[in-house]
């Protein structure tokens, strides 16, 4: 018995020291920065919580700050569960005061079992708040896809005119946005843009993706209006193996598509670049300081010109991690997205589950994150991390307050 007990004290210590190790890996990984500073209200006031309305889980948040400075958090409300299809609701929730309170949530889009999803807004000069969203008929899982119809995911649009009060009746727009004989069809999730600068300044923009048909996978590409909504047009298309994605405009006017990279075998971001307002993209390649297990959404966010470089500084989020999704963290580059020199963790620590994300600019100057989150991952048999943790342990929405100086003067020291 004695033994035993000795033996058992050995393999404690040993868990312990795999998790000190992985301690160690994640401050490697996010360049050892503590998120001391930053104005947390996530862990006493998520805006979206499991079990409220009734919802067994809340995923894909998408962000807005409105021209009145209301944070409006955009989610899916899913009532069967975390799979991707199935009752899912179009929610949201508004805050005035920065997060610290939370109105009543409302429901925004509801057909019964046919789930309504990827809420992707945008905000426009006029103050109007533009929410594209998408639709298609109940199935069991994502293989039943390619029995439905085409076109098998319809788009719709609503808008608020009354700072997200309430909201028009939505309109169909797949004739404008969906291509002749793709599979399917899907939007961000994520916020969408209005370009400030020439070519084609005032133009909105939104990212998307698409299966061009048959067995091939699918890839991301744009859509625009040039009319504050009235029109669409479907833009370029990435590489094919990209997906889930986002966008932002640079200093140049040039359009930055960031995607998902479904290559089994990479663990980086893929980036695309248009000169045209994202009707074409002339380049494509791998960011390789952009890391991601492999398949997740991440958010892009101009926030400001740099005074050394006279490039934009574009915020990027998403879980850096290579193995699954944890380590939430933004990262900051000063030239345009050409590097990516600093970055601020803002989900917990060690490896606290940290999912799809959005990311807005509020307060004039500091970065808003809102986020899926959860617990830690299950330890396998050997005391190790499972490999394969993509999240479906997601219990909450966290909402951060982030200031740009964190990013501008990270902590060096190990928190």
């Amino acid at each position: 018995k004695d033994k035993d007990k000795d033996k058992k004290k050995d393999k404690d210590k040993d868990k312990k020291k795999d998790k000190s190790k992985d301690d160690d890996d994640v401050d490697a990984l996010v360049g050892k920065y503590s998120d001391k500073g930053c104005k947390s209200l996530t862990e006493t006031n998520p805006p979206f919580e499991a079990g409220l309305g009734g919802y067994a889980v809340f995923r894909a948040p998408t962000l807005a700050i409105s021209k009145k400075g209301t944070v409006l958090a955009f989610c899916e409300g899913r009532v069967d569960g975390h799979q991707d299809e199935g009752d899912m609701d179009i929610v949201l929730r508004r805050s005035k005061d920065n997060g610290k309170t939370w109105e009543k949530m409302q429901v925004l889009e509801n057909d019964g079992k046919n789930p309504c999803k990827l809420a992707c807004p945008v905000v426009l000069d006029s103050g109007r708040i533009l929410v594209l969203w998408a639709w298609n008929k109940s199935i069991k899982d994502e293989s039943e896809r390619k029995n439905l119809p085409y076109p098998s995911r319809p788009v719709f649009m609503t808008y608020s005119d009354d700072d997200g009060k309430t909201w028009s009746k939505s309109r169909d727009i797949t004739s404008m946005v969906y291509g002749k004989g793709w599979g399917w069809s899907g939007l961000g999730p994520c916020h969408g843009i209005v370009k400030r600068r020439d070519p084609n300044k005032g133009r909105i923009v939104f990212a998307a993706r698409h299966n061009p048909g048959g067995d091939s996978k699918g890839r991301s590409h744009v859509i625009y209006s040039d009319d504050e909504g009235k029109t669409w047009n479907i833009g370029g298309s990435a590489l094919q193996r990209s997906s889930e994605s986002t966008v932002v405009e640079l200093s140049n006017g040039e359009i930055m598509l960031n995607s998902r990279n479904q290559d089994d075998k990479s663990h980086y971001r893929l980036v695309s670049l248009s000169r045209d307002g994202g009707k074409t993209f002339y380049t494509s390649y791998e960011d390789k300081a952009l890391v991601e297990a492999r398949g997740c959404q991440g958010s892009l966010l101009f926030h400001s010109i740099n005074k050394k470089t006279g490039k934009a500084n574009i915020i990027f989020s998403n879980p850096r991690n290579p193995e699954w999704r944890a380590n939430g963290c933004l990262q900051l580059s000063e030239d345009d997205g050409k590097t990516w020199a600093k970055r601020r963790r803002y989900s917990g620590k060690p490896l606290k589950f940290s999912g799809y994300s959005d990311i807005a600019l509020i307060n004039g100057n500091d970065i808003a994150v809102l986020f899926e989150k959860g617990g830690e991952p299950e330890l396998d048999e050997k005391g190790n991390y499972a490999k394969d943790a993509k999240g479906d342990r997601y219990d909450k929405v966290g909402f951060k307050i982030i200031p740009f100086s964190a990013l501008e003067e990270p902590d060096k020291g190990k928190k």
